[in-house]
């Protein structure tokens, strides 16, 4: 995966935010990690089970060009695990994708 950052290509893997792990910001609500704040920014007292699993079956648009390598390589196991089945719900202008910095 770093590769295919380093070269601006997208990576193909699963990307289990939302399930195997949790971001927790300071106000208390769940988000998908410390890169994708703002979704589903739901109260750490009421994100269920069945949370867990919706997020666990649901593609990340913001996956494909994700440089956190701990999720990366915890993510290894997943390439032979359920795939994911369900699109992402989260808004458009949330999802803006990879940003470009030139000279």
């Amino acid at each position: 995966f770093q590769d295919d950052i380093a070269n601006g290509r997208p990576s193909d893997w699963k990307c289990r935010a939302g399930s195997r792990y949790l971001y927790v910001c300071e106000d208390g609500l769940v988000h998908y990690c410390s890169q994708q704040r703002g979704y589903p920014a739901k109260p750490l007292a009421l994100y269920t089970v069945e949370d867990i699993r919706r997020e666990y079956r649901t593609k990340k648009g913001c996956a494909p060009f994700c440089t956190i390598s701990c999720v990366h390589q915890i993510s290894y196991m997943d390439f032979w695990r359920d795939p994911q089945t369900m699109e992402s719900t989260v808004p458009e202008e949330q999802n803006s994708g990879l940003i470009q910095i030139s000279k």
